[in-house]
């Protein structure tokens, strides 16, 4: 036992703690030299350097050899796009992009296409086991803005033919193409300009000006200071030079206490006219005219001067013929001689032409109305001037009915009327055919039924504002049967001219009146109205329109549905295309309209056509359509009771008896006249519009039956 084991304690602490003399060597301890390993080399031998650089090559090896492999299984695409600088990024896959050519794994893809100013295009791609692919790409440019000024402020601008407001506008949305332009404004050439829309949100501005529709005339009078009137406002006093428009305009000079110079002047656009001197006369002798009842018309030595009351001008200190009549009434006449200057005062009181009628009903107890005014109760008699009378006769459960009705002077005349109950006939006991006070027959229409306006998209012809659109017609109609003529107009406006076109006269009492805005044949309506105590239709202020009394039977413009049904629609339901018949073109002395005579009046003309008319006929000169009604295909466009609009699609719930918009700028204008000669214009569904007078445009009336 050595003395580590006589000793635990110490050999444990030894262990814990040595010190140098520890490490002495002794006889029985030898000191032996060990080999030297460099630490770097420690732990890394030659067998791992070479592993390491085997796996590098083995993924270069594996990379290649896929790279390889993708390249011989995919598929080549090459992409066309429009425009070539879109932006091309494909998702669902691995792809490599050669400028416009990608290579691609045969599957599905979700290809996008992008470029500034277009609409983003997505496309699923399906790339097959083919080769090669080729995929062409067209971007849609985005909309963009159109900008007009033009000066004059102010003016109509129409883009295709719908109106879109006036200068200045900026019109967004719109879609990338050419486009015509239409600007107009009063007194002053219509443009038309192509123009092209750029899109791309890019904004294309489009300043134009309009050259003014005048020349300019001098004018001096003897004595001066002459108030100068041209149309309906005043230009000044004279000597003055003032505009006048190039197609002619109504000039008037007037000085208290001589003679109101008038005439029609023209000058060409752009030059200076002097007029030569105008020598005013002294005034004439002047008659303050009333009549009793009022209305009556007057001529003067047989020329017509207008109705009573009027102011009315005699050559002095000679012997004047003044004759006064009205329908139903005895004519009066007189013999007047007047001093130079000379104002009187003349009342005078017709004597009427009178006719009795002894009115009874079936049943009798009705109540009997006649031009609106209450009569009480059938049996009844009354005792009338000779003239058209409108008798409605109302009972409760029984159809009303309304008759016109002639007394006879001299020749009692007994009338005799059925009712029909309200259950048994819709619209039963109204008369076929009805008489204004002015003598124009109008029809009957009991539609009870729809029709489709407008026309088919593939209707050679058709224009964008021909939406079709269905509309139902309920209550019953009268329709004048021809247009108003200017003898009709001018007992309402005496001083009313139709005036000519290039010396052919519009002015022949049995031509229709033309030169008249929708306001003029508005104010005509009411003005028949109350001729024939009707309630008015239009509500009237200060000269304008503002409104309507839907409910009322007075005269009116027919509403736009009314005219299509007479003018299209036949008794079948099919809708007429023209107003002759379905051929095109018209075989000859069918309507009148441009035909190859009218080239010097009209821009459009139909060269295989003749009417032996070069502008207006007569009313009724040609055969009347499938509803016996004269010059629908023809003679003047007509004003209807419509502001214009255009109808976006095709409804599902028809319009029942429409009136139109309740408000607009422009009215619609309904069928062909003596200008037209084209396909398009000469279909009934044509559909132009305006807000100003024109020489082929005119009108005709209607009213509701009850």
């Amino acid at each position: 036992m050595t003395n580590g084991d006589n000793h635990p304690r110490r050999h444990d602490r030894d262990k814990e703690l040595l010190t140098p003399a520890d490490f002495v060597p002794t006889a029985d301890h030898a000191v032996e030299a060990i080999d030297f390993v460099p630490v770097a080399a420690t732990g890394v031998g030659p067998g791992r350097r070479v592993s390491r650089i085997a796996v590098i090559l083995t993924l270069f090896v594996a990379l290649g050899g896929l790279i390889l492999w993708f390249l011989i299984t995919a598929r080549t695409l090459r992409v066309q796009t429009q425009p070539t600088h879109a932006d091309l990024t494909v998702e669902g896959g691995f792809s490599i992009a050669f400028g416009n050519t990608l290579l691609l794994l045969p599957g599905n893809y979700s290809l996008q296409a992008s470029a500034e100013g277009y609409e983003s295009l997505n496309q699923v791609l399906i790339i097959e086991d083919q080769t090669h692919q080729n995929l062409e790409l067209t971007l849609v440019k985005q909309p963009g803005v159109l900008e007009v000024t033009t000066t004059p402020t102010g003016a109509s601008v129409a883009l295709n033919g719908e109106p879109r407001g006036a200068s200045p506008l900026s019109l967004t949305e719109i879609e990338a193409g050419t486009y015509q332009l239409s600007v107009s404004a009063p007194r002053h050439l219509p443009l038309e300009q192509i123009v092209e829309v750029q899109g791309l949100g890019q904004t294309t501005h489009v300043d134009i000006g309009l050259q003014g529709a005048w020349g300019e005339v001098s004018f001096t009078t003897s004595p001066p200071g002459a108030l100068i009137t041209v149309g309906d406002r005043e230009a000044g006093k004279t000597p003055a030079r003032v505009e006048v428009l190039a197609e002619g305009e109504d000039v008037s000079l007037s000085l208290p206490g001589y003679k109101t110079w008038r005439q029609t002047v023209k000058v060409p656009v752009g030059e200076q006219l002097p007029w030569p001197q105008i020598n005013l006369q002294v005034a004439d002798a002047r008659i303050h005219l009333v009549s009793s009842p009022v209305g009556a018309n007057i001529t003067l030595n047989g020329e017509f001067k207008g109705k009573t009351p009027m102011t009315v001008d005699v050559q002095p200190d000679t012997s004047q013929q003044l004759s006064l009549f009205l329908p139903g009434y005895h004519n009066a006449s007189q013999t007047v001689v007047l001093r130079s200057g000379q104002e009187r005062d003349l009342n005078i009181t017709l004597e009427p032409r009178l006719g009795s009628l002894d009115i009874d009903t079936k049943p009798s107890g009705t109540r009997l109305f006649i031009d609106g005014k209450d009569y009480g109760t059938t049996p009844t008699s009354v005792t009338l001037p000779a003239r058209p009378w409108q008798l409605e006769l109302r009972k409760p459960g029984y159809a009303t009915v309304s008759r016109s009705i002639t007394p006879t002077p001299g020749v009692p005349q007994r009338v005799l009327i059925t009712l029909k109950s309200s259950a048994s006939a819709t619209g039963a006991g109204l008369a076929e055919a009805i008489t204004t006070p002015l003598g124009q027959d109008l029809k009957l229409f009991r539609p009870g039924g729809s029709l489709t306006m407008g026309s088919s998209r593939r209707e050679q012809g058709r224009r964008a504002n021909e939406v079709q659109r269905q509309v139902r017609l309920e209550r019953p109609f009268y329709f004048a049967v021809m247009e108003v003529t200017n003898e009709q107009f001018r007992k309402f406006n005496s001083r009313h001219s139709s005036r000519h076109v290039n010396g052919n006269t519009l002015d022949y009492v049995t031509q229709p009146v033309v030169n008249v805005s929708w306001t003029d044949a508005a104010r005509f309506c009411n003005w028949l109205s109350e001729q024939a105590q009707l309630p008015i239709f239009y509500i009237e202020k200060d000269g304008e329109i503002t409104g309507v009394n839907a409910q009322s039977t007075g005269y009116r413009l027919p509403t736009e549905a009314e005219w299509a049904w007479a003018a299209r629609r036949r008794n079948d339901g099919s809708m007429a295309k023209f107003a002759w018949g379905s051929d095109f073109p018209p075989g000859a002395n069918t309507t009148n309209i441009a035909d190859r005579q009218a080239a010097s009046v009209a821009t459009h003309i139909l060269e295989s056509y003749q009417d032996t008319h070069l502008v207006s006929a007569p009313v009724g000169s040609f055969t009347t359509n499938h509803h016996g009604i004269h010059d629908l295909g023809g003679n003047v466009s007509e004003w209807v009771n419509d502001y214009y609009s255009i109808t976006t699609t095709l409804g599902q719930q028809n319009d029942t008896d429409p009136l139109g918009p309740a408000s607009g700028q422009y009215h619609v204008i309904k069928g062909p006249s003596w200008r037209h000669g084209s396909l398009s214009q000469l279909r009934l569904s044509y559909r132009d519009y305006g807000d100003k007078a024109r020489d082929d445009l005119g009108f005709r009336i209607a009213r509701y039956a009850q």
